[in-house]
C-alpha cells in the first residue's frame, strides 16, 4: 500500500510523497509484487524501464537496488547505489541501503559508518527513516563496539522520531535506567555545559555534524574555555568518535578549575576508553584465551573435578544456546582459625560453547595462569590457549576487587571479608598501579601533578560507578539491597583528594569581527621555531588532537603510520586524506602510502568506487611527481579491488596489461591463477598457469615452477 499523499516521502528526501516519489511510485510497487509472485523477468523489465525514462533521479536508481539485491543480484545492486550516489552524494536512501548491504557481508564497522552517514543525509522531517537508521546505530554501538555514550544518543534520537512508541522507551530505561547494565558515568543523561562565548543559534540544526562543527570552531575561537571543549567531547561522544572525544575531554581537563566538573569529565572519558578501537588507551581491558576442543568428554570431567574441589564457582547451563558459564576461582590464604569463612578470588570467567573453551579477566597474569592450569589438565584434549583482547565488559572493571567466600558460613564474618579484600585491592594494589589514563603515573605520585590531579577524580569516580553496578546483593527482610563493598571516601582520603569548588576561568573572547580598515603591515618578529614533535611515539588521543591544517605531509603520513599501529584506522584514514590534499613536496614525492590508506578506508566503507578513483589518481599523481615508480603497485590495488567486486574480466585484463610490462615476474602469474581460481574462471586460471610455467622455465625458477604445475592442475580441474 501506498504512502497517503501528504505523509513523508519513503525516500527520505524530507518532501511530501505527493511531491515527490508518488507520480511514478505504482511502478515500484508493480515490480517489487511481480518479483513476490516469481516473475523475476518481468520484474526487472518493469524496474528497468523506470530507470529509462528517470534516468537522473536519485531515489529511482535506490529502489532499484534494493530491487536488484532482493533478487540476490548484489554487484548490480552495487553499481545502482553507484549511480545514485552520483547523482546526489548526500542522499539518505543510498547510504543506507549500502550500509544494509555491509552488514549483510559481516562488514559491521563499514556498515555503521554508512549508517551514521545515512543518519546526517536524511531530511530531518524523515522520520521514519531517520528512527530506523539511529536504532541500527544504537545496536552496534551498544552490542558490537561497547560505546554506551553513543548508544543512548542514538536510542534517544529513535525515541525523538517516534514518540508514541511505548516498548521503545521501556527498552531505554532497561538499557540506561538505574538497574541497566552500565555503570552511572556510562548511562546518565550528559548536557551542555555554558561557554565563555555562546554558540551561534544557527548551529541548532538537529544535526549531530553541526554541533560538532560549531564547537571545532568554538575551541579555535576560545582555546582556554574548558566548557567549549567538554561540549566538544561530548558530541564526539555521542558521533561514536572516541579517540578525538577522549582528547577534547583532556584537553578540558587542562583549563577546567573545579574538581566536580573535572571529576565528570574525567569519568567520561574513562568510560570512552573502554569502547572498541581504545584498546592500546584504556586501563581496563579483557585479556582473553581461547581452547579449542578436541574431546568434549574431557573437558566435562575436568569442569566436574574443578566444581567439586570449589574451583569452579556460580556454574550454569543455558539450554537454548548450550553454553556453560562459571567462575573459575583461586583460595586466598587465610591467618584466621581454621572454621573461620575463607575467600577466593575470581581468576577468570568461563564459557564453553561452538567448540572452545573461552576464559577472560581484566588481569591478564590471572586469566594466563587460569589457561596454562587447563591446558596442561587437559593436554591432548584441547588445543594451545589462544591470546586475544576485547572491550571490557563494565561489570568486569572492579572484577579483580571482588572475592567469594569458599563455603557457607556467617554472612556477616563473610560480608567483613568482601569489604577486606575491596579495600587491600584498592588501597594496596591500585594506588599503586601505572595507569595509562593518568600518563603512566600511579594514582599516588599523579596526584602531585596539578593537571593529572584532576585526572584521578574521574579515574576514581568511575570505578565507584563501577563497583555500585557489581556489587553482590543480600536479603535484608523482604528486600534484597547491595552489599556495601568499600567506601571510596576512604581512597580519596588516602589520595588527599578534597573537592575545590570554584567559578568557571575568565576566558579571553576575541571580539566579533567589524568591517574596519586594516591597519598596517608591521614588520613582525620572526618566530621561534617550532618544537619539533615526536608523532611516532603519540597515543591515540594525542594524535586525535593533531590539528591536521598544520601538519606537513611527512607529518601527516608519520601521522598516518601511528594511527595504523595503534588499530585507530579511522584516524588513520582522516590523516592520509589530509596528505593528499597538501600540494606537492619535494621533500616527499612517493605518496603511495597515503593513497593506500585511502583506498582500503574507501574499500572498507563499500565505496568501491570512490577507491577506484583514488588508485587512478594516484597513478597519474606518482607518474607526474615521482617518475612512475609506485606503478606496479597501482595496479596491484586495482586488481585487488576487481578481485573483490569478483569481476574476472577485470582483473585478468589488468594482470595481462601488469604481465606485458613484467614477462618474467613469476608471482605475478601465480597470483593471477590464484586469483582466478578464487573466481571461479578456470579457463584464465590456465591461461595464467601456463605463462608462469613457461616464465619458470626460462628463468630457471624451480620453485615456481613446482608452484605453477601444480596450478595448471587446478585449473585444468576447474575448467
Amino acid at each position: 500500500m501506498p504512502p497517503q499523499p501528504y505523509d513523508p516521502c519513503p525516500c527520505g528526501s524530507g518532501k511530501k510523497f505527493k511531491w515527490c516519489c508518488a507520480s511514478y511510485f505504482d511502478t515500484v510497487e508493480k515490480a517489487f509484487e511481480q518479483e513476490r509472485q516469481g516473475q523475476h523477468e518481468a520484474a526487472l523489465q518493469t524496474m528497468q524501464g523506470l530507470t529509462k525514462a528517470r534516468p537522473d533521479n536519485p531515489s529511482v536508481w535506490g529502489y532499484y537496488a534494493q530491487f536488484l539485491y532482493n533478487a540476490q543480484q548484489p554487484d548490480k545492486a552495487e553499481e545502482a547505489v553507484d549511480e545514485a550516489l552520483r547523482l546526489n552524494p548526500d542522499s539518505g536512501m543510498a547510504h543506507f541501503l549500502r550500509g544494509q548491504f555491509r552488514e549483510n557481508e559481516g562488514e559491521l564497522l563499514g556498515a555503521l559508518l554508512l549508517f551514521r552517514k545515512a543518519a546526517e543525509a536524511y531530511d530531518p522531517e524523515s522520520h521514519d527513516q531517520l528512527a530506523q537508521v539511529y536504532f541500527k546505530i544504537y545496536q552496534y554501538e551498544a552490542t558490537v563496539l561497547n560505546r554506551p555514550v553513543a548508544a543512548r544518543a542514538a536510542l534517544e534520537r529513535v525515541i525523538h522520531f517516534q514518540p508514541t512508541d511505548a516498548e521503545l522507551r521501556q527498552q531505554f530505561e532497561v538499557e540506561f535506567g538505574p538497574e541497566g547494565p552500565y555503570p552511572a558515568a556510562a548511562s546518565k543523561k550528559y548536557k551542555f555545559r555554558p561557554t565563555a562565548k555562546p554558540v551561534p543559534e544557527a548551529a541548532a540544526t538537529g544535526k549531530l555534524s553541526d554541533a560538532r562543527k560549531a564547537f571545532e570552531d568554538l575551541t579555535k575561537l576560545t582555546p582556554d574555555d574548558p566548557a567549549a571543549w567538554f561540549n566538544l567531547g561530548l558530541v564526539l561522544a555521542w558521533l561514536g568518535e572516541q579517540p578525538r572525544a577522549v582528547a577534547a575531554l583532556v584537553k578540558s581537563l587542562e583549563f577546567e578549575t573545579d574538581d566536580h566538573r573535572a571529576e565528570e569529565a574525567g569519568a567520561l572519558a574513562e568510560v570512552l576508553r573502554c569502547g572498541a578501537g581504545m584498546e592500546n588507551d584504556t586501563d581496563h581491558i579483557s585479556h582473553t584465551f581461547v581452547l579449542r576442543i578436541r574431546d568434549a568428554q574431557a573437558v566435562m570431567n575436568l569442569l566436574r573435578a574443578y566444581d567439586q574441589a570449589r574451583k569452579l564457582r556460580n556454574m550454569r547451563a543455558d539450554q537454548e544456546s548450550g553454553m556453560l558459564f562459571g567462575l573459575l576461582v583461586e583460595e586466598l590464604p587465610s591467618l584466621l582459625a581454621v572454621g573461620a569463612v575463607t575467600m577466593a578470588k575470581i581468576a577468570a570467567r568461563l564459557v564453553v560453547s561452538n567448540g572452545s573453551i573461552f576464559l577472560s579477566h581484566p588481569n591478564r597474569e590471572s586469566v594466563a595462569k587460569a589457561a596454562d592450569e587447563i591446558y596442561a589438565a587437559l593436554q591432548l584434549a584441547v588445543e594451545q590457549p589462544v591470546a586475544g583482547q576485547n572491550p571490557l565488559n563494565f561489570r568486569d572493571v572492579v572484577l579483580e576487587a571482588m572475592a567469594q567466600p569458599t563455603a557457607s558460613g556467617d554472612l556477616n564474618a563473610a560480608e567483613a571479608k568482601l569489604r577486606d579484600h575491596a579495600a587491600n585491592y584498592f588501597e594496596g594494589v591500585w594506588l599503586h598501579r601505572p595507569l595509562k589514563a593518568l600518563s603512566g603515573n600511579a594514582p599516588i605520585e599523579a596526584v602531585g601533578s596539578k593537571v593529572l590531579r584532576k585526572h584521578v577524580f574521574g579515574v576514581v569516580k568511575f570505578l565507584e560507578d563501577s563497583l555500585k553496578l557489581a556489587a553482590p546483593s543480600k536479603q535484608v527482610g523482604q528486600e534484597v539491597v547491595p552489599i556495601e563493598m568499600y567506601n571510596f571516601a576512604n581512597l580519596r582520603h588516602k589520595l588527599n583528594l578534597e573537592y575545590v569548588t570554584a567559578d568557571p576561568p575568565k576566558v579571553h573572547v576575541p571580539e566579533d569581527k567589524k568591517d574596519e580598515p586594516a591597519p598596517a603591515p608591521q614588520a613582525a618578529a620572526p618566530a621561534p621555531a617550532p618544537k619539533k614533535r615526536d608523532i611516532g611515539a603519540m597515543n591515540t588521543p594525542e594524535l586525535a588532537a593533531l590539528d591536521v591544517a598544520t601538519l606537513s605531509v611527512g607529518e601527516l603520513e608519520q601521522a598516518m603510520l601511528a594511527a595504523v599501529k595503534l588499530k585507530a584506522h579511522e584516524l588513520a584514514v582522516a590523516f592520509a586524506q589530509a596528505g593528499l590534499l597538501k600540494p606537492f613536496d619535494a621533500a616527499n614525492p612517493d605518496r603511495y602510502r597515503l593513497y593506500a590508506t585511502a583506498i582500503t578506508g574507501a574499500a572498507a566503507n563499500g565505496d568501491t568506487a570512490r577507491a577506484g578513483e583514488l588508485i587512478d589518481e594516484g597513478t597519474k599523481y606518482d607518474a607526474e611527481h615521482n617518475g612512475g615508480q609506485r606503478g606496479t603497485d597501482y595496479q596491484l590495488r586495482k586488481i585487488a579491488l576487481f578481485v573483490k567486486a569478483k569481476d574476472a574480466e577485470k582483473a585478468a585484463a589488468e594482470y595481462s596489461a601488469l604481465l606485458a610490462a613484467h614477462p618474467d615476474e613469476g608471482k605475478f602469474y601465480a597470483s593471477a591463477a590464484e586469483d582466478m581460481l578464487r573466481l571461479k574462471n578456470g579457463e584464465k586460471a590456465l591461461q595464467f598457469a601456463e605463462g608462469g610455467l613457461e616464465a619458470a622455465r626460462r628463468t630457471g625458477n624451480r620453485d615456481l615452477e613446482g608452484h605453477c604445475s601444480e596450478l595448471v592442475a587446478a585449473a585444468q580441474k576447474a575448467k
